[in-house]
């Protein structure tokens, strides 16, 4: 199989051939070494489909259905037929979308290299065919013949499995497409040529219409990319206008009636209304005030198009529903955010890119838009409107999650950032790796019935960076979910922030009392949900629980409860943590889920527990009963000679003959106290919990 490189040069008008293999082919594109010129290109793109304009670009052109060969001088003739079939998808709105389709096409088992097209807006497909019984034209006469039907069932068969339209063409063996740079290209080799039945008759019938818009321009994603693509086809359509005397006279004479043209023209062409408006705005604001370009676009957008409204059969309310309808959907974007349960908004142009909280000023705003339309609607009816079900969910850590999966290159970024904190800890590596791996997981909702009932405590001196970093674990599309400020007083509070933040920082760990401690924060560390009543509603509702636990604190004697100790992975810092350099954060988590997907393991078993456990022992916050308990008493075997058991009101009674009444400790948190401690032996007796201690 071989290609055939053409280019005409530009002094002698000479054609140049060169042919080449697939591998070099693919070699090429992945390798551009003429960027200027193809990024030139690509920018005049837009230019060159709204003006139907010619513009001289000497970039070579690739023939794959046939290889050709010299003949003469000047000339070249037929060498071989290779059978494949070049298939195009335009029109599409820029490099997101090619690469979507590129990946679409992969999924075939016929496709043998696709890669994104010269202009950056189309994809390139190549189809490898062949007869009934494998075999291949070798004449140019047969190979056209062939090369037709081959096309049609290319052709019919991609247009159904790539939900995007291909662009018909008039297959000929001189088919050929643009040198273009795609870093990335996709190829197999050993793609399943498709068949073709020469003795079945077929003409390429009209393309049938897609289900996507018919304007990609409708497809765009918001971003500043886009934008400037936006902003060069309205300067197409300006300029369309400008080529006659008439409408530049009638620019300087009589600006209303020019833009009133001009938005007419963006209509005939597929530009949306308010992109057209944000444009006008951006261009001519000094010429005429916003709102009456808004005036003039929206009636000549109305008189362009189908009346809206006017339609028998339609009551007044009915009207104003469907007119506040679509001023909502032409002006805003709206969603409803899962996790944080608020409606965001955003307007509805490619320049505003980010979401924002939709609260009582911005509800007024949109009011008063909608009336100054003639809209008769109020507070109550646009409300009603945004928290309807009209408003979709957005969920954005399944978006974010979603977005980064597959794409890990393999390097190990979580080991990266664990190595800015900088500890003597031998396992710290170790458990940072499980426990982020625990927070990502819990995000998936892979976990079941656990949480991750794990967090990491950041032991060391003030201005070491501790919160910096924990607020840094987060990318700045997930940075909503990150807070310091854990109310333990209000249980309400509480479930509402283990459900609606992603990374609870407890800041001044130390300054937590012992009940919270030894209770309710150890309980609300291995929940996974939370049943509870929202306000206003009468049914109990299960809330999914989104949070994961770090902390940090300037003491080193912080744990009270031993039985809860293995809750926390107590690490104390040498020195301070190197937060310089933020992570890349999308490799970062592509890291974590493809790890969760391929079954790494990321809770902490009963060998990872025992280690813990030993680590915290030095982090207990001891009281004068403990330390004085240390003194007198160790525990010991029942075999074991001088051994005694005792209960924990004895033991507290002969304490307070060395200590006093400096000590308020009861007998019951004692007990429990002593029964966390390692190698404690205790006995049920009819008196009471006794424990086999000798005395020191």
């Amino acid at each position: 199989m071989v290609f055939t490189s053409l280019r005409t040069n530009r002094k002698t008008h000479k054609v140049h051939l060169r042919n080449m293999s697939l591998t070099t082919l693919t070699d090429m594109i992945r390798r551009e070494s003429k960027r200027n010129q193809l990024d030139k290109f690509r920018s005049m793109t837009p230019f060159l489909e709204e003006l139907s304009g010619k513009i001289e670009f000497n970039m070579q052109r690739i023939s794959v259905a046939a290889s050709f060969r010299k003949d003469g001088a000047d000339g070249w003739c037929f060498a071989a037929y290779n059978g494949v079939v070049l298939l195009s998808v335009g029109q599409l709105t820029g490099l997101d979308e090619a690469r979507l389709v590129k990946h679409l096409a992969t999924l075939h088992p016929s496709t043998l290299a696709a890669f994104v097209g010269s202009s950056g807006r189309s994809a390139k497909i190549l189809v490898r065919v062949s007869r009934i019984d494998g075999s291949l034209p070798s004449t140019e006469s047969e190979a056209l013949a062939f090369h037709r039907k081959a096309y049609l069932r290319a052709y019919t068969t991609y247009e159904g499995t790539l939900n995007f339209p291909v662009t018909p063409a008039v297959p000929t063996l001189e088919q050929n497409f643009l040198r273009t740079y795609d870093p990335q290209p996709y190829v197999n080799p050993k793609a399943a040529p498709l068949l073709v039945d020469e003795s079945l008759d077929a003409m390429l019938t009209t393309k049938e219409s897609s289900a996507l818009p018919p304007q990609p321009m409708e497809r765009l994603e918001p971003g500043l990319e886009q934008y400037a693509e936006l902003e060069k086809r309205f300067t197409a359509v300006i300029t369309k206008l400008m080529l006659t005397e008439a409408n530049r006279k009638l620019a300087k004479e009589e600006p209303e009636v020019f833009f009133s043209k001009l938005a007419r023209e963006c209509c005939r062409t597929g530009f949306p209304q308010e992109e057209a408006i944000c444009h006008a705005c951006n261009d001519f604001g000094n010429l005429l005030d916003k709102e009456t370009l808004r005036t003039l676009f929206e009636s000549a957008y109305q008189l362009e198009s189908v009346r809206f409204g006017t339609q028998s059969g339609y009551n007044k309310t009915q009207r104003t529903a469907m007119m506040l309808h679509e001023f909502m959907k032409s002006r805003y974007v709206l969603r409803h955010n899962v996790i944080q349960d608020t409606t965001e908004f955003r307007e509805n142009t490619t320049w505003d890119t980010s979401f924002r909280l939709l609260d009582d000023r911005m509800l007024g705003k949109m009011v008063c838009e909608a009336r100054l339309r003639g809209i008769d609607v109020w507070d109550k009816d646009v409300r009603r409107y945004a928290l309807s079900t009209d408003t979709p969910s957005f969920d954005p850590v399944e978006a974010f999650l979603s977005s980064v999966s597959g794409c890990w290159d393999g390097v190990d970024r979580i080991t990266q950032l664990a190595d800015t904190v900088k500890t003597r800890n031998p396992q710290w590596h170790k458990w940072f790796r499980r426990w982020f791996l625990s927070m990502t997981a819990q995000w998936m909702g892979v976990m079941g019935a656990y949480g991750n009932s794990v967090a990491p405590l950041l032991i060391g001196r003030q201005g070491w960076r501790k919160s910096t970093f924990c607020r840094q674990l987060l990318p700045d599309e997930l940075q909503f979910g990150y807070t310091d400020q854990l109310d333990l007083s209000s249980k309400k509070e509480v479930d509402r922030t283990i459900c609606q933040y992603l990374l609870v920082n407890l800041d001044e760990f130390d300054q937590l009392s012992r009940h919270n401690q030894d209770g309710y924060l150890k309980n609300l560390l291995q929940r996974a949900d939370i049943r509870a009543r929202k306000p206003y509603k009468t049914q109990v509702s299960t809330m999914r629980r989104y949070a994961s636990f770090i902390g940090t604190s300037n003491q080193s004697d912080l744990l009270t409860d031993p039985s809860g100790s293995r809750r926390y992975l107590c690490v104390e810092l040498s020195g301070p943590i190197d937060v310089a350099c933020r992570p890349n954060y999308r490799q970062l988590y592509a890291q974590a889920v493809q790890l969760v997907e391929q079954g790494e393991r990321y809770w902490f078993d009963d060998n990872d527990v025992e280690e813990i456990m030993e680590n915290n022992r030095r982090y207990m916050n001891m009281g004068v009963a403990e330390l004085t308990f240390h003194d007198l008493f160790r525990p010991a075997q029942p075999d074991e000679e001088g051994c005694e058991w005792l209960s924990s009101t004895v033991l507290l009674e002969e304490i307070r003959k060395h200590v006093g009444s400096r000590t308020t400790l009861s007998a019951i948190t004692f007990g429990r106290y002593l029964n966390g401690l390692p190698g404690m032996r205790t006995k049920r007796t009819s008196h009471g919990n006794k424990f086999c201690l000798k005395r020191i």
